[in-house]
């Protein structure tokens, strides 16, 4: 690999001199002949390193995937604008992840929402759907639990499935209090809904 460091480029430039003119490069351990040319090759090969430390840290901030710093930032601003910032402290990394998602969203579909809700609360909420069988099974009782698929008055998660209720969902936040959910969630919860869906959010102490 070529020597792109200051006295490389120095070295090559007193290689393109002609023989003769000035004294040989002087081998390791030997004392240079040529103070002054030295010092003057070695102020263009300082400049020359220069250059070529930014071409490479350039060539770098190309990419999304190596870029890092204020290129990283221009590049979320020329996107999206001002829809999305770095926030305070935030990593290269971490925003670039960020980018990334918001470039090639995934929207509209269940998974969405359920990844949105453990990405906001650090950990897995719960999405009920009316008219999914599965988030609501059936009616059942304590006397019979297993009727209906095991929910019923009286049991703990009870939720009455309805096909009168499309397009909506239930999704409980594992928050650990039961304050109102933050306008953030809100937000991004709704920004991966399918259009004219609405999503009804609740924060928990607890999922039972």
């Amino acid at each position: 690999m070529a020597d792109t460091t200051q006295n490389g480029f120095a070295l090559r430039i007193r290689r393109l001199l002609p023989t003769g003119w000035f004294p040989s490069t002087p081998a390791t351990g030997q004392a240079e002949q040529a103070p002054v040319l030295n010092a003057l090759l070695q102020g263009y090969g300082s400049v020359f390193a220069w250059v070529w430390a930014v071409l490479a840290a350039t060539d770098a901030q190309t990419r999304l995937a190596t870029m890092t710093g204020a290129f990283l930032d221009m590049f979320a601003a020329d996107f999206f604008g001002t829809m999305l910032a770095r926030n305070p402290g935030e990593s290269d990394d971490a925003f670039r992840t960020r980018i990334e998602e918001a470039l090639f969203p995934s929207l509209g579909t269940r998974p969405d929402v359920v990844n949105t809700i453990a990405d906001e609360v650090g950990q897995a909420g719960r999405v009920i759907e009316p008219r999914n069988a599965t988030d609501c099974k059936g009616l059942g009782s304590l006397a019979s639990p297993a009727v209906g698929g095991g929910y019923g008055y009286n049991v703990a998660a009870l939720r009455y499935g309805s096909r009168g209720a499309p397009f909506q969902l239930f999704a409980q936040l594992p928050t650990g209090d039961t304050n109102p959910p933050e306008t953030q969630t809100l937000t991004r919860i709704a920004a991966v809904m399918p259009a004219g869906t609405i999503a009804w959010v609740q924060d928990v102490e607890i999922l039972n």
